[in-house]
């Protein structure tokens, strides 16, 4: 559902990737037809060098992994805590700072999930942005249990910093806009002469941003073309109406787009 700020999509008859809410921020996810790809390249350490390899993370005993476990309620698997110490040895950091900065995330994801599956119509977006802060963004007034289930969540990791926006309904949920980000890149992939699609929902334009790759400069015709669509699958995908109040706005591009980052992270 959420993931900090990373959005991608792919080249046609390869990966297809949209943009998604993820929970690591620190783990790039490539969903693809439902694999899971869990990408962990090698990253700088402090002092510039490549950080050191798998084999030099210290081995946990039962004992050392329940405590820290125990310790840390947001850690809720040991494979969870086996992810965080390849986190601190790929980029250099201590377990302890590994955790403060990322083992809250998959938390605060699931929440939010359950906020939505309580209501679906309450939350209109959220995020993970950086360090240790998060944001969410309430379509009307926050309902007492999903107060009750912020503050269950902030006891148990104070040194997060939630910002919570209570405001008009903008006339479609979160889930929705993912639902007609994924229809609008897939039907706008399907166009012929189409190369490439990165597509992403911009929380603060309030609009789907969908980029397309072709060989040469689209006709009117074609562009026209290809707007109409972006919006029909949106629609598609969600509801007819979607779009009046989720704008599609969509460009042409003649440059290669395979590993463009298109997200824009939202205020």
């Amino acid at each position: 559902m959420m993931n900090e700020n990373e959005r991608r999509a792919s080249p046609k008859n390869r990966w297809t990737r949209w943009y998604m809410w993820l929970a690591y921020g620190g783990i790039l996810v490539v969903i693809a037809v439902g694999v899971v790809i869990v990408a962990m390249a090698p990253a700088p350490g402090r002092d510039g060098e490549t950080a050191v390899s798998h084999h030099d993370m210290a081995t946990l005993t039962p004992h050392e992994a329940a405590a820290l476990m125990r310790q840390h309620p947001s850690i809720d698997s040991p494979a969870e805590l086996n992810d965080l110490q390849h986190i601190a040895v790929q980029y250099g950091i201590t377990l302890d700072e590994s955790i403060a900065r990322h083992a809250w995330r998959g938390n605060f994801s699931r929440m939010v999930t359950a906020i939505e599956d309580e209501d679906p119509d309450s939350v209109v977006d959220a995020a993970i942005t950086s360090g240790s802060s998060a944001w969410i963004k309430f379509s009307g007034s926050i309902s007492g249990n999903a107060r009750n289930a912020i503050d269950k969540f902030k006891s148990e990791n104070p040194h997060v910093e939630i910002s919570l926006q209570a405001g008009r309904d903008p006339g479609f949920t979160k889930r929705e806009a993912e639902e007609a980000v994924i229809g609008a890149h897939y039907a706008v992939m399907a166009e012929d002469g189409v190369q490439d699609s990165v597509t992403y929902y911009d929380s603060d334009a309030i609009e789907i941003i969908v980029t397309v790759q072709m060989a040469t400069p689209p006709s009117g015709e074609k562009l026209s073309s290809l707007e109409k669509a972006a919006e029909r699958g949106a629609a598609e995908a969600t509801r007819p109406d979607i779009t009046d109040n989720l704008a599609i706005s969509l460009s042409v591009v003649q440059h290669d787009l395979s590993g463009t980052d298109g997200y824009r992270a939202p205020n």
